[in-house]
């Protein structure tokens, strides 16, 4: 055999064995690591500011504890008060909220009745009371951690109720509940 085709069969054999003949072609690589980690959701509530319960007892005309509502009985010029209050607790890196509440015209339940047409709407009193300091806002309005919300509910008996016939004694209403809402919102 001649040079040349001893030399041309060698690079040959080379060739395949370099392609994959005895092995495959090999590339660098590497490798890197994308860490992870704990996800913890923040949270948004509404504690209350006394343990146990929101809201205090019912005062009549300013004194505490005075009145057990089903069981006392008003009369016209009577003034019922009660005061339910929460702290914003909220924890997450973007987290705010905006607080509404239901009712806050007021209404009464139940079937109408000479009582409660004494004690329209407009003489039902509510009011969700925002504090950062002493200022009192309308909802719906935005909130932060740590603010102190006070619902304070009032109920005025009229003197100007139909009271010549006592047409309003012996009845019963009902106040509707006032519901207290944070819903999340989110502020990049």
């Amino acid at each position: 055999m001649k040079k040349t085709i001893k030399g041309a069969l060698a690079a040959t054999a080379a060739g395949t064995l370099l392609l994959g003949g005895a092995g495959s072609l090999a590339y660098w690589t590497d490798t890197g690591t994308v860490g992870g980690g704990a996800v913890t959701s923040g949270h948004l509530k509404l504690n209350p500011t006394t343990a146990g319960a929101p809201c205090t007892a019912w005062t009549i005309d300013g004194t505490p504890g005075t009145f057990v509502p089903g069981t006392d009985k008003i009369v016209p010029g009577d003034v019922l008060t009660r005061t339910c209050s929460y702290t914003v607790s909220m924890a997450g890196k973007h987290v705010t909220a905006n607080l509404a509440v239901s009712d806050s015209a007021g209404t009464w339940g139940g079937t109408a009745n000479a009582l409660t047409s004494g004690l329209p709407a407009n003489v039902l009193q509510k009011s969700v009371v925002f504090k950062k300091g002493v200022a009192t806002i309308t909802p719906p309005v935005a909130i932060v951690n740590d603010d102190v919300i006070s619902a304070v509910l009032t109920v005025t008996f009229p003197t100007t109720a139909d009271n010549t016939t006592n047409v309003n004694s012996g009845l019963t209403a009902t106040l509707n509940d006032i519901t207290v809402t944070a819903t999340q919102t989110h502020t990049p």
